[in-house]
């Protein structure tokens, strides 16, 4: 009833907007009598009973109104989703009364990650109290409020000893000292707390989540799904409006990098292909079989483009994001469907909107629950480390661009290839300079070292790839407290490795072969300066702006032909993969 009333309020303050939503305060049959808010709709009315819904109408029920006040509490107080747990003295002969009862309350083991043991459950002690039944009968009765669980129990009586009730031996213990009795929910939220889903969510409540954002109906009109048969649309429709929240919020965590934040429309880049990867749908993976090439052609279908290539270079708006999560659900789930849900033979495959509903349900959202836990993005989000990465968000953009490469291993697409990272945060030994620069970076006296190797004979070319040897001015460019110091980069250096070894996990390619999308490119920095925090002492919103500086500052020495980046090293690529190569350098 508390659902229903909600219901009819939300339609109220959609037919008046903008009108102030008015809070229910109790719900009546054609009878006038109050209908208590957990009673179940299909077993206390008939089909076509009329049903009256009082709304409030100031900002507080009046103190007077009792019922009022008590059926809102009932219904959306703090404890409005404990059931009512009830215990019984019953009579019989017995002629004594207890005054409490005293026992021990246990959450069933499955809802203690909802409601904590130490919150809902341990020992307790209530008060019994006289009951009318009818006229001529009485019922002692005491209540908890409580989730679902287990106790065993005992009566308190006036005299303060315990005591049993011997007219009630379906709930004696084994032994007979005790009572025991499980509560299961009252109201059939749910027998489990994530139980099995069998079907698609409701048209009904559906159409509600669709008006409660008014960025949907804009998403919807502006997809495509010239693929979708058209029974099929309202079909998706209803999954798509009932987790609509939740998969832009997804797709906003990975805007927080995006190219403009302050734009109405954000976009998201490679950051979809970095989603692919941690469902573990790509080819190569334990359970994967998506061809990245597949979803290029569905992006080139879903943005109206052809040949879009590069496609890790293309920005996807939140329709774009949408219709490629719905042909990557129908691929895993219809097309090309693991065992697990793989129809049984004879039978057709899972439809459509099923299928992206099981899809976001055992896929998604189990990956968004350890985006949530990733102690990268919870740090992200700290007020000053969120204020240093929005200052430095186009800046670390741009350093992602300006360092990434075409890579054969992924289809010839520029990305940032570890290698290079590492030899850009290794620019002491690459570049020549003298030793008292060396000496005002570090206050180290310079020692004696092997001699620098002579110069290329006059007119000969450098080896492709090596910079110049130049004389430049070293504490200027890399000196102060703006950049990392050597002490820094060396301990990013020793741990560099392993940090993206554990970011590029589940990536399919052997790891020599893996390259750093720029989420994962972002989460490396993180991760770098994470390690100084705990390494050195440096405040993390100190590290990232250091880390920042001494990569532009190395940008502006290869701008300036005074360094140079490394050509990536991919022996043993033939074929179509070196002539993809071959048209990036091309263009």
């Amino acid at each position: 009833m508390r659902w229903l009333a909600l219901v009819a309020a939300t339609r109220v303050q959609r037919e008046k907007y903008p009108h102030a939503f008015r809070v229910p305060q109790r719900v009546l049959n054609s009878d006038g009598m109050t209908l208590k808010p957990r009673q179940v709709i299909c077993s206390t009315l008939e089909e076509g009973e009329e049903v009256f819904i009082e709304l409030r109408q100031g900002a507080a029920i009046a103190e007077e109104d009792v019922d009022a006040l008590e059926w809102s509490e009932e219904a959306y107080g703090p404890q409005a989703n404990l059931m009512e747990c009830k215990f019984r003295w019953k009579v019989g002969g017995q002629q004594d009364f207890p005054k409490t009862v005293r026992g021990e309350y246990v959450v069933a083991p499955r809802w203690q990650g909802v409601y904590p043991q130490k919150d809902y459950g341990g020992p307790f002690e209530i008060q019994i109290i006289p009951v009318d039944i009818t006229p001529d009968e009485v019922e002692w009765i005491a209540s908890r409020k409580a989730p679902p669980g287990s106790c065993t129990y005992r009566f308190v009586m006036k005299n303060d000893y315990e005591s049993i009730c011997k007219a009630d031996p379906e709930t004696l213990t084994s032994d007979g000292l005790a009572h025991y009795i499980e509560f299961h929910w009252d109201v059939p939220i749910a027998p489990e707390p994530y139980p099995e889903i069998d079907s698609r969510p409701s048209t009904a409540s559906s159409r509600d989540g669709a008006q409660v954002d008014p960025r949907f109906e804009q998403d919807w009109d502006a997809l495509r799904l010239k693929w979708v048969e058209s029974f099929m649309k309202v079909r998706v429709k209803d999954v798509l409006t009932e987790f609509y929240a939740i998969l832009i919020d997804l797709f906003d965590s990975y805007a927080f990098m995006g190219l403009d934040l302050s734009a109405s429309q954000h976009t998201i880049g490679c950051d979809w292909k970095h989603l692919v990867i941690n469902c573990g749908l790509l080819e190569g993976q334990a359970e994967g079989s998506l061809s990245w090439s597949h979803a290029c052609t569905w992006f080139e279908e879903a943005a109206g483009i052809r040949d879009g290539r590069p496609y890790l270079a293309q920005r996807l708006t939140r329709a774009h994001y949408l219709e490629l999560l719905m042909r990557t659900a129908s691929w895993t789930m219809c097309e090309q469907p693991r065992e697990k849900y793989a129809p049984e033979k004879g039978r057709p495959p899972m439809p459509l909107d099923e299928g992206l509903f099981r899809f976001i349900t055992d896929i998604l959202i189990p990956v968004m629950d350890v985006y949530d836990d990733d102690p990268i993005r919870k740090d992200a989000v700290q007020h000053e480390n969120l204020v240093v990465i929005q200052e430095n968000r186009r800046s670390i953009r741009s350093i992602y661009a300006f360092l990434a490469q075409p890579w054969p291993y992924y289809q010839g697409e520029r990305v940032l290839v570890p290698a290079t990272l590492k030899y850009v945060l290794e620019p002491w030994p690459q570049l020549q300079f003298e030793g008292s620069q060396k000496e005002q970076l570090t206050g180290d006296t310079p020692t004696a070292g092997p001699e620098a190797p002579p110069p290329p004979p006059e007119g000969e070319a450098a080896e492709a790839g090596a910079p110049k040897a130049v004389s430049v001015d070293m504490a200027a460019i890399f000196g102060g407290e703006e950049h990392l110091d050597l002490e820094q980069l060396q301990a990013i250096l020793e741990s560099f490795d392993s940090h993206v070894g554990k970011i590029t996990a589940n990536h399919p390619e052997e790891f020599e072969h893996r390259a750093l999308l720029f989420w994962e490119f972002f989460e490396v920095v993180m991760e770098s300066c994470r390690g100084l925090v705990a390494s050195l002492g440096t405040p993390l919103d100190k590290a990232i702006p250091a880390y920042v500086q001494t990569m532009l500052a190395f940008m502006g020495l290869v701008d300036r032909e005074e360094a140079a980046l490394p050509v990536p090293a991919a022996e043993g690529m033939e074929g179509e993969e070196d002539e993809a190569l071959a048209d990036i350098d091309d263009e």
